[in-house]
């Protein structure tokens, strides 16, 4: 199974793992799962790093980069049509990142790893 980890997820999985939901952390955990993460977590990191957010130990191109080699996470491809599903999606979360990644989970049926209750909402298959 792959398992798309929402940026907190990810976040979380490289710097606070005590905060990971109990399944979340045994799913991660399952060697047979693949890790993945969207485009629109990295955009949403460097953004928040940026305006002074989200501290990070290094610039975020060098410390996601590293998360990603550390954890070995694949970083998915973003796809014209993930977009447009995240346009048309009812407007239950107004956050344009966390609506990108409903639409990669729902596009590519991944399991997704978040606390956040708006992407069980959409039909994501959640995981915490």
């Amino acid at each position: 199974m792959t398992l798309l980890l929402d940026t907190c997820a990810f976040i979380w999985l490289t710097s606070a793992p005590e905060f990971l939901g109990a399944k979340a952390a045994q799913a991660l955990g399952e060697p047979s799962n693949d890790r993945a993460l969207s485009l629109a977590s990295i955009w949403e990191i460097t953004l928040k790093h940026h305006i002074g957010k989200l501290p990070l130990p290094s610039p975020p191109e060098v410390w996601i980069e590293e998360q990603l080699r550390l954890q070995d996470i694949e970083v998915l491809p973003m796809q014209r049509v993930v977009l447009y599903r995240s346009g048309s999606l009812p407007p239950i979360h107004k956050d344009p990142f966390d609506r990108v990644i409903a639409a990669e989970a729902l596009h590519r049926d991944l399991r997704l790893l978040s606390p956040d209750e708006p992407f069980a909402k959409y039909g994501c298959s959640v995981i915490w």
